[in-house]
């Protein structure tokens, strides 16, 4: 049975330990290929007549965070080579980490949060990815993450009254080359969770009717089903501050519960909510027209299935004192705590005094 869920769980890959028999240490043969910079293994590991063991093992991808961290280090330091490697790995890989992600979540997300900053080697790294690559691959994604950078650096991070005309000019327009970048690439590319993420979260920001984007998560959704951001980017732009409505939002929640109920029960209802939160919302739980009695039965199922951390539980713990359960407040604390490693002395937490109080 498989274990864990995407988006909020963290859990450790306990790697295995072994020797590595040196038994032909001097065997010849080609050079070693060349490794990741986190690949410490020793070069007697890599000859051709080495016996395999649990020392002599790659384990590049061990969790989903430490996925994503891993392939940030090879964006910020571009080499191709490493990177279309990894790209093999993990792009189009169906395969999940034991906590439930796919490998393509790590991966895209590193995409997405190197590639939409500004760094003068990302563009030089992404016309390279081009020439190796054509439309083939990640390479239409990433040059569409530039634009979308682009973008988002002309509008600036505040309050739309304080954009100029000028910014919003900028904006709409390398949203809208972003978006043709996306649309102009093979049928295999446009299968990608990573595709439908970012034609998404384009979707929702140009001035596109809604039935559109209902579409595209309901075809996104399809293919992807467990694939949580998709639907945490829609619930996310289906807020009130965006021009949505509660109702919106706690729609697409639905969708994830009944996409997934068969595989994951009611969990992606709750994480998809929980997604937004840990991103930005000027708002409560309490506020929305979340189905409080379906939230706890994923987060029930979240715990049967193995998944969660001391954060999660204490995030989910805000949650249930926002709607005055102080039952279930208590229930989540007390998961939270039998997990927590550092119990060092904290300030005084209002949800914890809730949660603990006789009244």
């Amino acid at each position: 049975m498989r274990t864990g869920l995407p988006a909020l769980l963290v859990f450790l890959v306990l790697a295995g330990s072994g020797v590595c028999s040196d038994a032909h240490a001097q065997a010849p043969g080609p050079a070693p290929a060349k490794r990741y910079p986190w690949d410490m293994r020793q070069p007697k590991c890599f000859l051709p007549d080495a016996i395999p063991s649990r020392q002599c093992m790659a384990e590049d991808w061990p969790s989903y965070f430490e996925t994503k961290e891993r392939v940030q280090r090879l964006l910020l330091n571009p080499d191709l080579d490493l990177i279309l490697r990894a790209e093999k790995d993990l792009g189009f890989s169906q395969k999940r980490f034991p906590t439930g992600q796919y490998y393509f979540e790590a991966w895209y997300s590193a995409l997405e949060t190197i590639l939409s900053e500004s760094n003068p080697r990302s563009y030089q790294l992404v016309e390279e990815w081009a020439k190796a690559e054509g439309k083939d691959g990640y390479a239409k994604i990433a040059e569409a993450l530039l634009q979308y950078g682009e973008a988002w650096r002309a509008r600036g991070p505040g309050f739309a009254n304080s954009v100029s005309r000028e910014g919003w000019n900028i904006y709409e327009r390398k949203l809208r080359e972003a978006n043709q970048v996306l649309d102009s690439a093979p049928e295999r590319v446009k299968g990608l969770g990573a595709w439908y993420a970012l034609k998404l979260r384009i979707a929702y920001q140009l001035p596109d009717p809604d039935a559109s984007r209902a579409r595209l998560l309901a075809a996104g959704t399809d293919l992807w089903p467990d694939y949580v951001p998709l639907y945490g980017i829609s619930m996310l732009h289906s807020l009130p501050r965006w021009g949505g409505t509660y109702k919106q939002v706690d729609e697409i929640a639905h969708m994830a519960y009944e996409k997934s109920r068969a595989r994951w029960g009611a969990s992606l209802y709750s994480l998809a909510y929980g997604l937004i939160f840990s991103t930005r919302c000027d708002c409560t739980i309490a506020d929305t027209l979340v189905d409080w009695d379906l939230m706890k039965q994923g987060l029930r199922d979240i715990e049967k299935q193995g998944g969660g951390n001391a954060d999660v539980w204490s995030g989910y713990a805000t949650f249930a004192c926002d709607m005055r359960d102080r039952t279930e407040a208590r229930r989540l604390l007390e998961l939270s705590d039998k997990l927590r490693t550092n119990r060092s002395a904290a300030p005084p937490d209002p949800c914890r005094e809730f949660a603990f109080s006789a009244t």
